[in-house]
């Protein structure tokens, strides 16, 4: 009898340390970076918006998040017509061992302040980020005089 309970101890602990690593970590912080844009009126209330923002900096609630630790360009392309907002993108993150994440992004509405709000997920990424998943939302507001950008994200990501 004690054999069997053994075999079966043993048979757990294996299968325990065989399952992945999964750490989640919430992913609420600033993002600030600086943003060069090409704007392309297309007619009085209708404007196409060619993206670019480096960012330099992530101020995350949980210094934990390996968020961060990146840096890098998002870029994309956003239409503006009549106060609605409609486009998407990428950011090609890098962290501080060479590790890449590919964020995309989507843009949904624009609100009075200027601030266009919008959703981000994981898709794709390079060692610590390899089978990295997640999400959220963001808020992303840019300095038309001097091109500061300041991006206000929330959610969540799990590393494997």
């Amino acid at each position: 009898m004690q054999f069997g309970s053994a075999f079966a101890t043993i048979a757990i602990l294996i299968s325990i340390s065989t399952k992945a690593y999964a750490e989640a970590y919430e992913s609420d912080g600033v993002a600030t970076g600086q943003s060069n844009s090409e704007i392309t009126e297309f007619s009085a209330d209708h404007t196409i918006m060619n993206t670019r923002t480096v960012y330099s900096k992530f101020d995350m609630a949980d210094a934990t998040n390996p968020m961060s630790k990146l840096t890098g360009p998002c870029f994309g392309v956003m239409e503006m017509r009549g106060g609605a907002v409609e486009g998407n993108g990428v950011c090609v993150f890098d962290g501080l061992e060479g590790d890449r994440v590919l964020l995309g992004w989507t843009a949904r509405r624009l609100d009075p302040q200027g601030q266009v709000h919008g959703y981000w997920t994981v898709n794709s990424g390079t060692g610590l980020w390899l089978q990295a998943s997640g999400g959220g939302t963001f808020t992303s507001k840019v300095n038309r005089s001097n091109g500061a950008a300041k991006n206000t994200i929330k959610g969540a990501i799990t590393l494997r």
